[in-house]
Order: C-alpha cells, then structure tokens, then sequence
C-alpha cells in the first residue's frame, strides 16, 4: 500500500530517519508491530533492498512464442526491477511494478490451468457416431414439444463437433455450456447424451442435490418417453436409497444395463463403476469443486476418457470463466424457448404494509387459477425460520391454502416437490434448496423473505424458478431495508434488469471472488489471490492465460514448479498426469 507520510519518530535519529524517508518520492505502507515507527520498517527495507542483489528472472522468454509479456503494450517489469519498485517506487509512480505482481498471480492460476488443458489433450476418448435418421437423438429431435431455438442448436452443433472424430479415439472434450435460467439447457444435454448413447456408450449426469437429481430423472425419462421403441435407460443413484435400490442401480450401471445415470455426489464414490462411461455431465457448477468435477474423469483409463460438459445457469463473467474455467471451452446460451411468459420482479418494503398485503393478495389470485408459489426463507429454524413462517401463514393471511414445507435437513424433499408439481401443495414455504433446477410450469409466484441476506446469483436463480411455463410470473423481494442503503440499491439492480450476465458483472463487484482453484466460491477468507481483481484486470488475466499456454508447451516441468506453492491437495491433478 502506498499512502501518506505516517508519524516516524521522534529526537535526533527519528529527523535522520524522517530526512531519509521524505527523500522517497513515494511512501509505502508496511504491517508494523506496536512500537515501531514508519521510518524504521523503511530503514530496514533499505538494508534488505541493498543487500539482496539482482534476482534472476523465473520466466524464460519463450521461443517461437510472442515478446515478452506485455500489458497494454508495455513489457511487463523483470522480477529484480519489480520487487524493488514495490518498495521504492521511481517518480513514475508504482504502478508498473504492481502489474507485474498482478500479472505474477495472475499466470500461477493460468498455469494451473494450461497444465489442466495439457492432461486433457494427453488423454483420448470414444468419438461419437454420426447422427443417423433412425438414431435415438433424432427420434427425439423429431418429437420434441417444441422447436429449439438457434442458440440450442448452434450448442448442439459445437457439443456435437467436439465430440466428433475421424478415428478410433479424439481428445476428450471438455465444455462449459452456461446459459441464462430458463434457456433450456436441460434439453441440450440430454441430445448430447443421446449421441453418446447411439455410439454404444454411457453417460453420467451429476446433479447438487438429491432433489435435483429426482428431478431431473423424471425430466428426462418424460422426454425419452416420446421415443417409443427406441428405449433409453434412465438409474437414478442418490445416497438416501436403500441398500436393496442401491445394490440393484449399482448392478445395472456395471453391466451396461443402464444408459444415463442421474445421481448426486453418490456418482463419484469408488464403489460405483461404470460398464463404459463416455459422457459426464455436472449441472450447477458452481456447487463444486473442481476437484469434484474432476475425480469422474481421473478414475476413468486414459485411452477412454470420458467427455465432460460442465452445465451453470448462472452467468460466468469473462475474466472468471478464465480462472475457475480456465480449462474448458465456453459455449454459451440466450434466450429462452419459445412459449414462456414474461416475469416481473418489484422490490417490496416490509415497512409499507399495503404492499405487503398486495403480495399475499396475489398469491391467492393465482392459486386459484390453478397456479403454485414459493416463498424463500433464509433460515430453517427459529423466528423467520421456514416452520415458523409456515406455521403463521396458515393461521393467518393464506388460511385455507395448502402450505408445503422443505429445507435440507428433511428426508422427504422429493415427495413434498411431486406434490408440489401435482397441485397437492398450493403454496411452498424452503429454504434455498430450491434455488437451482427446480422446474414446475405452473409456479408464477416467488417471494424471497428478507432478500438482502442473499447473493445476486442466488436471487436471480430464484427468480427462475417462476415463469418457466406459458403464464406471466412475479417475483417479490421483500426486504426491512431503507431505500436508501447500499443492499437495497443492490435489490433494485436485480429488479431492474433480468439480464444474468449484467447481474454476474454486478454479482462480481460486490462480493469477493473466493478461491479459484479450490472448493469454496466465495468470501474473503477463502481468497488466495489478494491483489489481482477478477472485476478489474481482464487485461492482465488474458495476457498471462497466454504465456501460459506457451510456456507449459516450451518447458512443462517448468511450468510444473513454478505452481509448486499451491497446496498439495490443489494440484493432485498435476502429480496424477
């Protein structure tokens, strides 16, 4: 940090020492214990500086490659110049050595990164068919209920070319395919699966979730319904089956019985083995870890390595999908199909009771017209908690409707979801176990409880669990926040606009990044990069993402030590290839 000249000392040598320090054209700021003074942690830093000579540089200039390294065509700093500028800046200013700090961090995560690609490109997989008139994935093509729209099959395409191949065996893919809520990514990956399955192979997909994953068996087999003769076997494996469902899923996936297996993180346990798994599709990325994502594929032979399509429906910005992302190509959704209705989001003040009382009245207008809703909650037990509040709306405004509870810890989430969908529930008070994937066409109605204790994100995935079928939808923010504090302008952003990947940049801004390379997403604890800004230095990011690439082609071993301080259990990737 650089800042004004701090207090330095005091008597004779405290004036030698403030003379010495006022010659600095720039001051910087150092951590210092109690009892000691500006002027001394500089003194020390002068000695430190004189007596550590010229470090050599650690990055090579790589042959055949671009010039050095260069950040809005300026040449990054040499390391010996940049450590010392950090701590002396010239008259310039200290900006030139904090790029080359920037751009330091910025190519350890890039070249984690580039060392995934390499391991993937070493690494070969199952080609799929050509898709033929009486394949299954044409079958359903042909019976969909609806057309897809040009992004789906522009998707499709991309999908399909990757995975595609002239040989015995291509590079495996491994995508990103990340769309907005709504954009019918759903679809998508069961088609691409379906190509996997006409070439004789299986296909895992890994749902966050064990209400998800229900869901999404029951999606998909309701659509492979459509192609009668052409059967495709859906298992589904979660960790709450019994022990006699889970002996038999396990002897149907290990005998090739099974076609597409739905499941949680029970997919990746050691047990489970597959007869010839060629596709591993993880929805809602951003519920793992890259670990996680990976492990399918690691324990899969390296001459059948199955492709990967890593699904999110919440917006990656660009400089992100460079980092947690790095290692998978985008492709990208907009829009939605045809056919959905239109949803609108106001933010409401709890203190205003006659907005309150409008929300409540139009969730019974549309209840009874057959309609469902949700209210969110951000907490299980306690005051505000999903008992607490369904308890008082059954007694109060929203007697004589049918009012659902679910939250994580229940045992019987799938159940009170199906009678949600059948109309058994009218109204459904959760927790943000509903937030991801969650697809019921005649819910229109989502109110979120003291919404300014959730993400951007998370509100904008809860938003799209309304408006998924034909009708209009509203969504109710519902907050106790003055207009005029920052989280109530942020609520305001949300309703203003239902563009996810404006929201991802906004989301960006006002949260930390988390750390990239590990599990957890977000917060400032878990940070491992403190200087280089995912919402700020795309510049940067770009820059090292390509010497990276050039340098683990020039000189892997390099490249491996040179991510040496990253923990052990972030690069068992690298140690395993």
């Amino acid at each position: 940090a650089f800042g004004p000249l701090a207090t330095i000392g005091d008597g004779a040598g405290g004036m030698r020492a403030a003379q010495k320090v006022l010659s600095h054209p720039w001051l910087p700021t150092y951590r210092r214990r109690p009892g000691t003074s500006t002027a001394e942690v500089t003194a020390v830093m002068d000695h430190v500086l004189a007596a550590m000579g010229e470090p050599s540089e650690m990055l090579p200039r790589v042959p055949g490659a671009p010039d050095w390294p260069q950040i809005e065509g300026a040449p990054v700093l040499d390391f010996a110049t940049a450590l010392r500028q950090v701590h002396r800046p010239p008259e310039a200013g200290p900006d030139a050595a904090r790029t080359r700090r920037k751009f330091t961090a910025a190519l350890g995560l890039q070249l984690v990164m580039a060392l995934r690609r390499a391991d993937s490109t070493a690494r070969h997989a199952r080609p799929v068919v050509p898709v033929a008139p009486d394949s299954r994935y044409t079958a359903l093509l042909d019976r969909l209920p609806y057309d897809l729209t040009a992004p789906q099959q522009d998707a499709l395409s991309t999908i399909g070319d990757a995975m595609a191949g002239t040989t015995d065996t291509v590079t495996p893919m491994s995508m990103l395919l990340q769309g907005d809520v709504g954009s019918g990514k759903t679809v998508v990956a069961l088609l691409a699966m379906l190509r996997v399955v006409d070439s004789g192979a299986q296909c895992a997909f890994l749902a966050p979730t064990e209400v998800l994953a229900v869901q999404h068996a029951g999606t998909l087999t309701g659509l492979l319904e459509r192609i009668d003769g052409r059967q495709v076997t859906v298992t589904l494996l979660t960790g709450s089956m019994t022990a006699a469902e889970r002996k038999a899923a396990l002897l149907d996936i290990i005998s090739g019985t099974s076609d597409i297996v739905v499941g949680t993180h029970a997919i990746i346990q050691d047990s489970v083995d597959f007869f010839d798994l060629g596709m591993v599709v993880v929805d809602e990325q951003h519920r793992f870890g890259v670990r996680q994502r990976d492990k399918l594929r690691e324990n899969a032979p390296v001459e059948r390595t199955p492709h990967l399509l890593v699904m999110t429906a919440t917006p990656i910005p660009r400089t992100v999908a460079m980092t947690m992302f790095g290692d998978l190509s985008v492709c990208t959704l907009t829009g939605s199909p045809s056919g959905r209705g239109k949803v609108d989001t106001f933010v409401v003040p709890t203190f205003k009771r006659n907005w309150v009382d409008r929300v409540f009245a139009v969730i019974r207008e549309q209840v009874a017209s057959g309609h469902r809703a949700f209210i969110v909650v951000p907490r299980i037990d306690g005051e505000g908690g999903v008992d607490d509040v369904a308890t008082r709306l059954e007694s109060g405004v929203l007697t004589g409707l049918r009012i659902g509870r679910l939250h994580g810890r229940m045992d019987d989430k799938a159940e009170v979801m199906a009678d949600l969908a059948s109309g058994e529930i009218d109204v459904l008070v959760a927790t943000t176990v509903v937030e991801v994937g969650v697809d019921i066409p005649e819910a229109t109605v989502m109110v979120v409880v003291d919404a300014e204790n959730f993400g951007v994100s998370q509100l904008h995935q809860l938003r799209g669990r309304v408006g998924r079928g034909a009708d209009n939808s509203w969504c109710f923010l519902c907050t106790a926040v003055p207009e005029e504090e920052a989280s109530s302008r942020r609520l305001q952003s949300i309703a203003a606009t239902s563009d996810g990947f404006a929201l991802a940049e906004l989301d960006l801004r006002t949260r930390t990044e988390g750390d990239v390379l590990g599990e957890s997403q977000s917060g400032s604890r878990a940070r491992r990069v403190t200087l280089l800004s995912l919402a700020d230095d795309a510049v940067v990011i770009e820059e090292a993402r390509r010497y990276a690439e050039d340098l683990v082609g020039y000189d892997t071993a390099l490249a491996r030590a040179l991510v040496a301080e990253i923990a052990d259990d972030d690069q068992e990737f690298i140690e395993r290839s």
